[in-house]
Formats: structure tokens, C-alpha cells, sequence
């Protein structure tokens, strides 16, 4: 059973395709409605290594992907999964994999592959962001990803 969801590809280019169409390419799973999520998929200006823009997919529009990803050991609720040459990251490790997708344009793009590409920052910082998005979810009144 095919569902239909809302992608983006990085930079705000809007595309609908299906989660089985998603696990043939390249993509970044986040939590469309956590704010900081969203701000960091959509200006951090991802391309794939072959130079496409990366697919940028709301968890929220995407159930069967979400089950896809948690059989594989994936708990996209405690963090961004990146998919990339048929491999999966999650959380930490996925930001870390995203530097060398950043072109650093743009103050956000530069400060985003500075920080990025220090795996052992973004190790100790992670947990806070992680902390952040279930704050502003809960201001939102939402508990996370279903």
C-alpha cells in the first residue's frame, strides 16, 4: 500500500512522492513539526554526493517510512535518519554525515558545516538539541512522532 507524502528537497523545493519511491534515493527523515528540525533541513542547503538536492521528508507525513525505519533500528523519534548510499545514520551521526552534504553557503549554510564537522561537538551537543525539540513540541502540546 502506497501513501502519498509531502517531501521537500533541499532548498524548499516542494516534491510529493511515495515512501518506497523514498528508500531509493537519498533522504533526510526529521520532524517537520519541531521547529528547529525544520529550520535546519530546509537552510542547510543538503545535496546528495551526486550533486542533487537532498530529499527532505516531514516524519510526520510519512507513517509506513516511520515503521520502515523503526524495523531497521531506527527510532526516528530520538532523532534526524539520513539515508545515503544505501546506508542509514540517525541522531548525531546523521548531522556529522550531513557536513560533507553542506555547501556552507550563507551564514546558516557556514555555521552549519563549522559545527558539523567536529563529530565529537556534535556528540556533546546533540542531547541538547534533542532537548530543545521535545521542549518546543511540548509547547506545541505535541509528545513526538506516533
Amino acid at each position: 500500500m502506497e501513501t502519498e507524502e509531502a517531501t521537500m528537497t533541499s532548498p524548499e523545493v516542494d516534491r510529493n512522492e511515495s515512501a518506497e519511491e523514498s528508500m531509493q534515493d537519498d533522504f533526510l527523515l526529521y520532524d517537520g513539526e519541531c521547529p528547529f528540525c525544520s529550520f535546519y533541513a530546509r537552510k542547510s542547503g543538503f545535496e546528495t554526493p551526486e550533486g542533487r538536492p537532498l530529499t527532505l521528508i516531514d516524519a510526520n507525513r510519512a507513517p509506513d517510512l516511520i515503521s520502515e525505519m523503526r524495523a531497521q533500528g531506527c527510532e526516528v523519534d530520538e532523532g534526524m535518519v539520513l539515508v545515503t548510499g544505501g546506508r542509514s545514520y540517525q541522531g548525531a551521526e546523521a548531522m556529522t554525515a550531513l557536513e560533507a552534504m553542506t555547501s556552507g553557503a550563507g551564514w546558516f549554510g557556514g555555521l552549519s558545516k563549522w559545527f558539523a564537522s567536529s563529530p565529537a561537538r556534535v556528540r556533546a551537543f546533540y542531547p541538547w538539541f534533542q532537548r530543545l525539540r521535545r521542549a518546543a513540541l511540548w509547547v506545541k502540546g505535541r509528545r513526538g512522532l506516533d
